[in-house]
């Protein structure tokens, strides 16, 4: 009976699990998704797990290193004549511990667990700004998905209207009231609406594998969005100069180039301790064991304890220590000129990317009113052709113009929703 329930319960969840997985996913759910499993985040995030044993490795630097050693050696000498005790036969045992203590390396253990920690704060940065990279991404295939669907639907809707328009052409053109040349032009529409059709079914299959790679999915795995072009977009600032100041704060790519910076200035120091002195305190333990294989010789059987103080220093190596300290100093100089040249980078996205949301805003109003027109103007040219007031030329220039405006509308919705996804990236975020 446990066994029955047991296969009932999973089989429940395996179910809700499979209708759950193939429910569409909105934004906020492919953001997660990707976060989530997408490799190159994964490895990212491996690095920051790196860069956390890298300081556990440089707080080893100031504890104690213990030693052990264990030799047996075997010495066999022809010589009859031999007197000296050291080169007769005989079976020697040695075992020996040592444990040394650094004392003062010349500060370079301070500056490399310091080291050790602004690379973990780097590789931290690192990963923040690859996820930005990568929800930056997902807006962009999640809305060039929903563009694409929306041509498919506009486009399907011109040809439904033109294959109408068609017949109504034959119609007259068989009745003599509307020459082959009306039928024609109808045509050459009908088979460009066809091509755009076409077109738009291709770039729908790009835009969802676009999605696909970052979200992490299999080919023959389902994918569903839930969303909209009409959707409200959010911002994080009210003017382009609280924009500035707001991308210059949370950008991670300018707190990456500010490490690279404090690294390079904490190796200059680790070179400069190379000429300090080096001491450390050393404790060994010896266990000594020798056997003669002639018995007229008395075996050595000795035990002793060493504790040693010692300093060691390098005051000149060829100039390699103050030439290396010179280059890196060098390295942090070039590092704070990039950090310049990235603010200056940061600054032009914000102000660019905030431009070209303001523009999309305004663009979409008058998209908005101009597919007004068009639908009107296409429902008086349709009636009046069925009343024969108007000319099928009429009506297909009308056509021509509602098709251009649901499409220019589309792409003006989509254009807002990409510029709103680089205004957030390059504000940093969040």
């Amino acid at each position: 009976m446990d066994m029955r329930f047991f296969l009932v319960v999973v089989s429940v969840l395996v179910f809700c699990w499979g209708s759950a997985s193939a429910a569409p996913m909105t934004l906020q759910q492919c953001i997660i998704q990707g976060l989530a499993e997408n490799p190159e985040i994964k490895a990212y995030r491996l690095q920051v797990d790196e860069a956390k044993e890298g300081v556990r490795e440089a707080v080893g630097a100031f504890l104690p290193t213990l030693s052990l050693n264990y030799t047996r050696s075997e010495l066999s000498n022809g010589a009859s004549n031999e007197r000296d005790t050291d080169y007769l036969d005989q079976n020697s045992d040695s075992m020996s511990a040592r444990v040394s203590q650094p004392l003062f390396t010349g500060f370079s253990g301070l500056a490399g667990l310091k080291k050790a920690r602004q690379n973990k704060e780097f590789r931290r940065y690192e990963l923040q700004y690859m996820q930005l990279q990568l929800v930056r991404n997902i807006h962009s295939s999640f809305y060039d998905i929903l563009r694409a669907e929306e041509h498919v639907k506009k486009w399907q809707g011109s040809v439904g209207r033109l294959e109408e328009q068609r017949r109504i052409a034959q119609a007259w053109f068989d009745q003599q009231l509307a020459p082959r040349l009306r039928v024609l032009e109808v045509e050459v529409e009908l088979s460009n609406a066809r091509q755009e059709l076409i077109a738009a079914e291709s770039k729908l299959v790009i835009a969802q594998a676009n999605l696909r790679q970052a979200l992490y999915l299999a080919g023959n795995e389902p994918l569903d969005i839930d969303g909209s072009l009409e959707s409200s977009i959010t911002e994080s600032c009210s003017d382009v100069e609280s924009c500035v100041e707001l991308g210059l704060e949370r950008r991670p790519d300018l707190r990456l180039a500010a490490f690279n910076i404090d690294m390079a200035r904490q190796e200059a120091r680790i070179i400069a301790a190379r000429n300090l002195p080096q001491v450390s305190l050393d404790a060994s333990y010896v266990d000594y064991q020798r056997d003669y294989d002639d018995r007229r010789f008395t075996d050595d059987d000795r035990d002793y304890y060493t504790l040693s103080l010692n300093v060691s220093m390098r005051p000149f190596q060829g100039g390699r220590n103050i030439s290396a300290y010179r280059r890196q100093r060098l390295v942090a100089q070039r590092q704070e000129e990039m950090l310049l040249q990235r603010r200056q980078v940061v600054v032009t996205e914000v102000r660019t990317t905030f431009q070209q949301l303001q523009e999309s805003r305004s663009r979409l109003k008058v998209a908005a009113d101009t597919l007004a027109e068009a639908r009107e103007a296409y429902q008086v040219a349709s009636r009046s052709v069925k009343l024969g007031i108007s000319s099928l030329s009429d009506l297909l220039d009308a056509e021509l113009r509602l098709t251009r405006a649901e499409i220019n509308m589309i792409d003006t919705r989509h254009a807002l929703h990409i510029a709103a996804a680089r205004f957030h990236y390059a504000v940093g975020g969040k």
